[in-house]
């Protein structure tokens, strides 16, 4: 028997892609989450067996204890993947306990910590000559009017490490269009003791905003890689992708390599980029250790990354494949994208023309929708609507009580 694939948190669609791509080459499927009435990946036909662990969030040590002890009860290492930055930080901080029960890409110690931390980023950024954003890192000690006499405008305050900057602010960044507007979010920032860095927005709209995907195998050979371009963002302009496609650019594809190479990388992981419309200059945003939010689209493509990714794990040969022909697929996610793109026409970024057309031009991957699966879109409608329920209760209580 083949080894079984255990998917760490199954509340997004991350890990709902992950499930489908490899319960679809019949592969057993582990989904492990702490809070099943949202994890609504769990609902899909191709989980074997669902887990409820210790929460990521308040409990690590928790969950690592309770993964070695889960891990005792299988006759053959399994595959172990992560679905977010949390569970992929709590692996690499426990590789050396997790090896001796699950199989996972070995990286360079510390590697993944730097990636997934901005400052850390930014750091391998100046350290390897990877073109990127200027960026002035926040300390106790800076001056924030120094910083906001020698940042370029407009610029954006965001996170070391991004779960925790979310859960303070409920959005990934701040931005700035001036210096007051800098000196306000940096005491706001500075305020949550939170580690912070100011970078430089690089101008254009979200469409100059594109990814290279990439596997190395165990050998360190890459395997498989493609490349693509975001068409629209939630939340807007620094957000997640609602609508991208596919889109081959030889140049962003030997940048990217050139790029994990000089990181000395291992397993899958994904580049952001954005294009300067005025320069054609590719800037490094941010580098994605764990398994994409795209998958869905990859695999459309014919470009399996997480099955690779097992496959080569478990030691099971598969051909190569760099993708270098542009394929008709976009990544699309109804209901993101119903509200992104309510955003884009309320800020007029788009006209409507410019909404439908690029709709219209790709066969859609959905994020959720599968015909092969339909109970995710399900748990899925039910975890929104429950949101909803709670945010109309909240409003009416609220009035109640004035």
């Amino acid at each position: 028997m083949r080894p079984a694939a255990i998917i760490l948190g199954a509340n997004f669609y991350t890990a709902l892609g992950a499930i489908r791509s490899l319960g679809r080459r019949g592969v057993e499927v582990y989904a492990l989450d702490y809070h099943f009435p949202t994890a609504y990946a769990l609902a899909s036909r191709y989980v074997k067996t669902k887990v409820l662990c210790p929460d990521i969030n308040y409990d690590e040590k928790g969950l690592v204890d309770f993964l070695v002890e889960f891990g005792r009860g299988f006759k053959v290492k399994p595959v172990l993947m992560a679905t977010s930055d949390s569970y992929a930080l709590m692996v690499s901080r426990n590789a050396s306990l997790l090896a001796g029960y699950y199989l996972f890409p070995a990286l360079p110690e510390g590697l993944l910590e730097q990636i997934i931390d901005k400052k850390g980023l930014h750091e391998l950024a100046e350290k390897h000559q990877l073109l990127a954003p200027k960026t002035y890192l926040v300390g106790p000690r800076t001056d924030p009017e120094e910083v906001a006499a020698n940042m370029p405008y407009p610029c954006i305050i965001k996170p070391a490490l991004s779960h925790m900057f979310v859960k303070v602010f409920r959005k990934k960044c701040l931005y700035a269009n001036n210096r007051e507007e800098l000196l306000s979010a940096l005491s706001t920032a500075l305020e949550s003791k939170l580690e912070v860095m100011v970078q430089e927005v690089i101008p254009g709209f979200d469409d100059q905003m594109y990814v290279y995907d990439l596997y190395v195998n165990r050998e360190g050979r890459a395997t498989h890689s493609l490349t693509a371009q975001k068409l629209r963002q939630f939340p807007i302009n620094f957000g997640s992708s609602t609508l991208t496609h596919h889109l081959y650019d030889d140049r962003l594809a030997a940048i990217g390599l050139d790029y994990f190479k000089r990181l000395n990388y291992r397993g899958y992981g994904e580049i952001e980029f954005k294009k300067h419309p005025k320069t054609g200059e590719f800037y490094l945003i941010e580098i994605n250790a764990r398994l994409s939010t795209l998958n869905i689209l990859f695999d459309k493509c014919g470009v399996e990354f997480t099955y690779a990714m097992y496959c080569d794990l478990i030691g099971e040969p598969i051909p190569d494949y760099h993708l270098t022909e542009d394929q008709p697929w976009a990544f699309w996610h109804f209901y993101e994208d119903l509200i992104s793109v309510s955003a884009y026409l309320r800020t007029k970024q788009l006209t409507l023309s410019q909404v439908i057309k690029p709709w219209l031009s790709h066969r859609k991957a959905h994020a959720i929708l599968a015909a092969d699966d339909l109970m995710p879109l399900f748990a899925f409608t039910r975890v929104i609507l429950s949101k909803a329920i709670a945010k109309i209760r909240r409003i009416i209580t609220g009035s109640s009580n004035l």
